[in-house]
């Protein structure tokens, strides 16, 4: 067996790995990745299908613009110049079409239009609108990551109670069209609104109408750009190299070990899902209550994926400047027991930031809500599969389209190239559930935050603090600061702002 030393491992080549290796190499930690798959990246990385490359893991984002904290973090680790963001205001929006509402709603990235265009599509009910906004609003400057002037140890200290989102959209309005509408961003952290917390929510949901960015080169771009800067500082990747065991003596970790290689190391960063942690110890290094929390996590919900290319002769303009939603009334948008063909889709595509000449601009993704039940009647051992499963993708890739034509009959003419189900989540994501956002961030839940109750084992990713590309970075600046000093890494990054 190959034996090394190194200050830190990190266990996962993600977003949220590889931020907080940079960060942590940047103040002069020696670190060194491991990643099971052949690539580092993840879920980031694009995938090709009939030449077209597909992003799965980015679509667009938040917090890229001007004194923005994602951008902050990117300009603090010298990445932002090799990730071409693209701002989608004040054109860009998202399109909602509500189920039994007469009109659309283009939700701007930008409160003022979004305020403007719901109080027109419903103009019975400004007073509420107007005060969901400012909710948001009021929630978010507490938020050190949208108020950077703020210490960011209390609020990740702190605990105060969370009001369930849907009893804050029925006090506001009786109308199920409009509430679909302010639950829209439910979408973007997978938790159907009945569960989800007001805080969450409106966390998520200012980050988007705060102004919206696309990345040309999409996800591939951001790692690239961080692998660049990593080699810089002498940060080890080691791709196919999962890891097996994480050591633990004298109830401390110190280090990692694969099949064939061992690292010992002080710090030993995990950023995969939580559930799967406890597989990787000793049964006695966690305390059987802490244990038992991470592997009853619940996911948030699935979805059933379709990659298209869209022919050349019907371009399907709209979605050069929207994101289109098709979304169940109420806060039933992420409902996935409803009749074939009447749940919620999303229609995205986010290649066409690449440039209208590159191969990436002929994709188009649709998305609707699913469960893992909906296949697990398919699952085999070795990630083979039962017969009938393929007629099924292709049966729920036909109700898509046929969902799709509501945008325009041109939608029809999407040749699917590829299908992916819970099933595909759950395998290439590590979701037991096929959560496509992993760890459910919901009141019902407890989550699990970057420190754990064994010394010197940390955790980061989307399950660690927040969902999404910014959710993922900003868990990997929390868990560099948890090592290094959280206000220390804080006043480096804010900075930048």
């Amino acid at each position: 067996m190959k034996a090394t030393k190194s200050d830190t491992v990190v266990i996962g080549s993600g977003i949220s790995g590889l931020t907080t290796a940079a960060l942590l190499a940047q103040n002069g930690r020696e670190v060194v990745i491991v990643e099971s798959g052949r690539r580092p990246g993840g879920v980031l990385r694009r995938f090709s299908r009939g030449g077209i490359p597909f992003d799965v893991g980015f679509h667009y984002t938040g917090g890229l613009g001007k004194g923005q904290i994602l951008r902050a973090l990117w300009d603090c680790l010298g990445v932002s110049a090799a990730i071409p963001a693209i701002p989608l205001h004040p054109e860009g929006y998202d399109l909602l079409r509500i189920q039994g509402c007469a009109r659309e709603v283009r939700a701007y990235y930008e409160y003022e239009q979004l305020e403007e265009e719901l109080c027109t599509v419903f103009p019975g009910e400004s007073g509420g609108i107007r005060q969901y906004l400012a909710t948001l609003r009021e929630v978010c400057r507490a938020v050190p990551f949208y108020n950077p002037a703020l210490a960011i140890t209390p609020f990740l200290r702190g605990s105060t109670a969370d009001r369930p989102l849907a009893s804050v959209l029925t006090e506001l309005t009786d109308s199920p069209a409009l509430r679909a509408a302010l639950c829209a961003p439910a979408f973007l952290y997978g938790v159907p609104p009945a569960r989800a917390g007001l805080a969450m929510h409106a966390v998520v949901a200012h980050g988007y109408y705060s102004g919206t960015w696309g990345i040309a080169g999409g996800g591939e771009a951001i790692i690239e750009a961080l692998l660049a800067r990593l080699a810089e500082w002498g940060v080890e990747i080691r791709p196919a190299s999962p890891a097996r065991t994480i050591k633990v003596a004298e109830d401390r970790a110190t280090g990692v070990a694969g099949e064939d290689w061992e690292i010992a190391a002080g710090t030993v960063i995990y950023t995969g899902h939580p559930h799967h942690l406890p597989g990787l110890l000793p049964t006695e290094a966690l305390r059987p209550a802490y244990r038992d929390r991470l592997l009853t996590l619940g996911d948030t919900v699935s979805m059933f994926i379709l990659f298209g290319e869209v022919a050349a002769a019907t371009p399907l303009s709209l979605l050069d400047r929207a994101n289109l939603y098709l979304l169940r009334p109420g806060f039933d948008l992420l409902e996935t027991t409803v009749t074939s063909g009447s749940g919620s889709l999303m229609v995205t595509a986010p290649g066409r930031h690449d440039g209208a000449a590159s191969p990436a601009a002929r994709g188009v993704i649709l998305m609707r809500p699913a469960s893992l039940d909906e296949v697990a009647g398919f699952d085999r051992e070795g990630r083979t599969r039962a017969p009938g499963y393929e007629e099924l993708k292709n049966r729920v890739a036909e109700e898509m389209l046929t969902q799709a034509t509501d945008f325009g009959d041109d939608f029809r003419s999407i040749r699917p190239l590829a299908v992916g189900s819970p099933l595909t989540f759950r395998d290439e994501l590590g979701s037991p559930g096929g959560g496509i956002y992993g760890v459910r961030h919901s009141r019902d839940q407890y989550i699990a935050g970057a420190r754990t109750k064994l010394p010197g084992l940390y955790l980061s990713g989307q399950g660690s603090l927040m969902t999404g590309i910014m959710g993922a970075s900003l868990a990997g600046l929390v868990t560099a600061g948890e090592i290094l000093g959280l206000e220390k890494i804080w006043d480096k990054v804010r900075e930048w702002c």
